[in-house]
């Protein structure tokens, strides 16, 4: 802007004042800054949004006892004390301690992260020695949850910013409020992406630099007294300061932050296409240099659907296919055999058998994208077992033709759930399990897995006959559920009684549901176990080791339990076979032994090996990520529920859930995936590395030209020759600049290790080579100006000699013509040879379509400057048209001279950057030895960290 000042006053106090036209660089110059900001501030997004979502979870009104009756009021004008009812359905409008709860049950998933509906409880249980802690207490409803069954009456003990999802809410937006500078401005600092901060820096390092250059060009000039050709009666300082705003503009790059923003948003275009919606220009790049992704489970690296993998039926195992809630894939297969088992009379036995003793429905419904899906209505634990009844024909109007006479549903204490049904015939089902003769009522019990076996008596057999359930029996299913446990699945027994009556008075007005259960659950027959699991998305175990090969580590935070939480770590590769679980996996209860954090070196220590966390909470996640962000890491965060929010948004990367992620959760993160999978990360990764790379080639490229064009300023003034130029070249060098960003990613980007967060944008490297190009310009542009200036102006170079020479004005402008096109042209084939750092420039010459189109406007906008009458002679000052064949041969010359020298210096620059690598390698495989070297109880874990070759000749760790 001081720039743009200076050219105007300048302008208006010349000869030329009353022109327009002469004001064009001051104006073009405030412009450029303008397009700037005003891009910026476009694409910026308010820091609130986030929690302006969170009061978007409450309803409308909720009914709350007051004056002894039920009355329905606005949620928010719930205060502390009050009574409030709940029911099917409801949010909970505030933190509430239960003192009525009938198969109470709520739906945390949006605070723990968790998809298992949590049953309430109004007894206080004392907590069992070694017992893992539950995320949240049992007598406890909190605000934002929604009811999934039963009915409950709590006191309200919190509300608003005390509640839980308040808490939440407080992290999100910090303890220090917003902070300010210049007295009125946000202070963004704190947000800014590895790149915006290398960017400033780099922008201030060039400013200070390009001002100090200016003022000395500025007191030479005036000291040896250097006149402005087109009018020698002016004072010096006043050329002086035309020309030292000339260099300022050409040594800062103005383009460079259009160029970025322009990059990102071609990229964030592309990434829509790779099912990643950018919310934030900067963000994607930042994926670019991740070198940890912590990832929330549920949803994220599993589908978020339960479904059924196992049964044991009959005595036979099965496993079961398809995934998510449509019952229209998959089928019921023999362990070993590929064929459909779907018929067997154990198969529908047990699951008719469970399907009576649920209360979950399955619907078609159309969602939001206007595709027809199957959705379960009810328990999320009972889902599966519909869908997997469906698969083998039985469907809902099937079991509705048992009409149900009576229930007890689940309760934590009785660990299971009975129901009683009607039946008719001599067996279950067609092709079921036969009945014996009068059998009238079944009885279904569906429960834990050791509770039930204990109550039974007999089992079912594959010929359809019942036999005694001794004890090695008992220990042979035992070992089944052992085994399906190991996996990580979620096993549930199913066992029936047939009755010809029911084995209760049912005429009694005052019998208890308690004695219904205990007069139903005598000598149950067993049938079989189902075994459920949340799967991994399609994709994930191989997107995670190609993670591992880029240099990423995968850590998952999860609310699980430590044992589920490892055995689906190993299924996704995130835990390899040589991990110890001991030191590779933690309980998030030891970041807080004593309900305090350990100090910050202590939590350091743990997060620093640890790639499992269980049992999390949002405040867990939020410190994970600040530990890893004190190590140096660049870390990204995945999750979709408001208890991910605050690590979402403390994170150098925020990751939602596009379709299953809660308001909250879009609105704290910098990227969402609309398909939900954790498999499009490394597709944004691999742009956001191919992004930088690009940023790099072009900074280098404006950065090369601007070294030239200051050099060549440079030179003219102080030995004396007639200065190229008082005009400025801001078109040219732009298109050709966006193209290098959207240069196209090396095939092995993903096999590079990920870049230091503090690493600067241009390397030392890149510096030597960007003076080395700045030189090749400089030096090919002044010969082709020397022999140009001796051409047209009769032999003579020095200024104060052109200036004797008659009609010295057009002469000298001519000259200057031809090495002003000279420059354009050298710039351009600068354009192709920066593609690379080290390969030559004919490797995939045309790789770039974008760059065949900047170099096509460069062009016009070069010969509509040089050639148009009107532009050339009252903007410009030129004479294309009197160049003639010797100006244009000439003016040829310089690419020429340009080419040749400046693939030259790519040998030095590819040894440099190869010696770069090294170094890097080197840095990081150090603290790794001294790690193990210093651990050796943990062997097995620090065996997996030792450095391995990749195919491109870089070396990254094996995690």
């Amino acid at each position: 802007m001081l720039a743009a000042v200076s050219s105007i006053l300048v302008s208006a106090t010349g000869a030329d004042a009353a022109d327009p036209l002469s004001y064009t660089t001051g104006i073009a110059i405030g412009i450029i800054v303008l397009v700037n900001a005003g891009i910026a501030a476009w694409t910026e997004r308010k820091a609130g949004d986030a929690l302006e979502a969170l009061s978007k979870m409450m309803q409308a009104s909720i009914y709350v006892v007051r004056d002894g009756n039920e009355v329905q009021v606005p949620a928010r004008s719930v205060v502390v004390g009050d009574i409030v009812v709940l029911s099917t359905g409801d949010v909970v409008p505030a933190d509430l301690r239960l003192f009525e709860a009938q198969d109470f049950k709520v739906s945390e998933m949006a605070l723990t992260g968790e998809p298992d509906d949590v049953p309430k409880t109004t007894k206080v249980r004392e907590k069992k020695i070694g017992a893992p802690e539950k995320l949240t207490p049992e007598t406890m409803a909190f605000s934002g949850c929604s009811i999934t069954s039963g009915l409950g009456r709590g006191l309200v003990t919190d509300t608003g910013m005390n509640t839980r999802i308040g808490r939440i809410a407080q992290l999100i937006a910090g303890d220090d409020g917003q902070k300010t500078i210049c007295c009125c401005f946000p202070d963004t600092s704190g947000n800014q992406t590895p790149l915006q901060q290398n960017l400033n820096m780099l922008g201030g390092r060039i400013g200070i630099l390009a001002i100090s250059v200016c003022v000395f060009l500025f007191f030479i000039g005036w000291v040896t007294d250097r006149k402005d050709p087109s009018n020698p009666d002016s004072e010096t300082w006043l050329y002086m300061i035309l020309v030292s705003v000339t260099l300022a503009v050409a040594a800062i790059p103005e383009g460079i932050p259009l160029c970025v923003t322009i990059s990102l948003s071609m990229a964030c275009s592309d990434m829509i296409k790779q099912k990643v919606l950018v919310r934030k220009l900067p963000a994607l790049e930042t994926l670019g240099s991740a070198s940890v992704i912590c990832s929330d489970k549920t949803g994220t690296l599993t589908e978020g659907k339960m479904t059924m993998v196992a049964m044991y039926a009959a005595g036979i195992t099965y496993e079961v296919t398809g995934k998510g809630f449509d019952p229209e894939v998959g089928q019921v297969q023999r362990s070993g055999s590929h064929e459909d088992s779907g018929t067997d009379m154990g198969v529908k036995s047990s699951l008719l058998a469970a399907a009576l003793c649920c209360d979950t429905t399955l619907c078609k419904e159309q969602g939001v994208d206007g595709v027809m899906k199957w959705v379960p209505k009810g328990n999320s634990t009972e889902a599966p077992i519909l869908v997997a009844a469906r698969k083998v024909g039985l469907s809902e109007a099937m079991v509705r033709e048992y009409p149900r006479v009576m229930e007890v549903p689940f309760s934590s204490s009785r660990m299971m759930m009975l129901t009683v049904s009607r039946v008719k015939g001599t067996e279950l089902c067609p092709g079921g399990m036969p009945l014996p003769a009068g059998t009238n009522y079944l009885a279904v019990c569906k429960g834990a897995p050791n509770y039930i076996i204990d109550l039974c008596s007999e089992q079912l057999k594959e010929d359809g006959s019942a036999a005694k359930l001794t004890d090695d029996d008992k220990s042979e299913i035992l070992k089944v559920v052992d085994g399906h446990s190991a996996r990580a699945l979620r096993v549930l027994a199913i066992a029936a009684r047939p009755m010809s009556s029911l084995p209760y008075d049912e005429s009694k007005e005052d019998i208890t549901s308690d004695q219904m259960f205990e007069a139903c659950r005598q000598e149950l027959r067993f049938l079989g176990l189902v075994a459920s699991t949340d799967p991994a998305r399609d994709g994930v175990p191989d997107s995670v080791l190609a993670a591992r090969e880029a240099g990423i580590s995968v850590v998952m935070v999860t609310g699980d339990y430590l044992l589920t939480a490892v055995a689906i770590a190993r299924s996704m590769n995130i835990l390899q076979p040589c991990d110890d679980p001991d030191v590779s996996a933690v309980d998030c209860a030891c970041l807080r032994p004593d309900g305090e954090y350990l100090d910050a070196q202590e939590i350091d220590k743990l997060t620093g090996s640890v790639r499992v966390f269980a049992r999390a909470k949002p405040e867990d996640k939020l410190e994970i990520v600040k530990s890893l962000q004190r190590q140096g890491q660049v870390a990204a965060m995945t999750g979709e529920g408001v208890n991910d929010a605050p690590a979402l948004n403390q994170a150098d990367i925020g990751v939602a859930l596009g379709i299953d992620g809660t308001e909250a959760a879009k609105e704290a993160s910098d990227l969402i995936l609309t398909d939900d999978n954790f498999c499009s990360i490394l597709a944004a990764v691999q742009k956001g590395r191919a992004i930088y790379s690009g940023i790099q080639k072009f900074v280098a490229f404006i950065m090369s030209v601007h070294i030239a064009e200051v050099m060549q300023i440079f030179v003219c003034i102080v030995v004396g020759i007639p200065v190229m130029r008082t005009f400025l070249i801001l078109v040219t060098d732009l298109p050709p600049s966006i193209a290098l960003g959207a240069e196209p990613g090396e095939a092995h980007i993903l096999k590079i290790r990920p870049r230091p967060k503090d690493e600067p944008v241009v390397l030392s490297w890149m510096w030597l080579a960007m003076a080395m190009n700045g030189t090749v310009l400089t030096t090919v542009i002044l010969i082709v100006y020397l022999i140009s200036l001796m051409h047209f102006c009769d032999g003579e170079v020095l200024q104060e000699n052109i200036y004797l020479l008659e009609g010295y004005q057009t002469k000298l402008s001519l000259a200057q013509t031809v090495a002003f096109i000279s420059l354009v042209w050298s710039e351009n084939v600068r354009a192709y040879i920066s593609r690379s750092f080290t390969k030559p420039t004919w490797h995939d010459l045309l790789g770039n379509r974008e760059m065949q189109k900047a170099i096509v406007l460069a062009q016009i906008c070069l010969y509509g400057a040089v050639l148009i009458p009107y532009l050339s002679d009252r903007i410009l000052g030129l004479r294309g048209l009197e160049i003639g064949v010797f100006g244009w041969v000439l003016a040829a010359t310089g690419p020429v001279g340009c080419f040749i020298l400046s693939e030259g210096c790519k040998a030095i620059t590819a040894y440099q950057a190869k010696s770069y690598q090294e170094s890097l390698v080197s840095d990081i495989s150090e603290p790794e030895a001294s790690l193990a070297s210093s651990a050796p109880a943990k062997g097995k874990a620090m065996e997996s960290t030792k450095p391995t070759q990749t195919p491109n000749g870089t070396c990254c760790l094996a995690f």
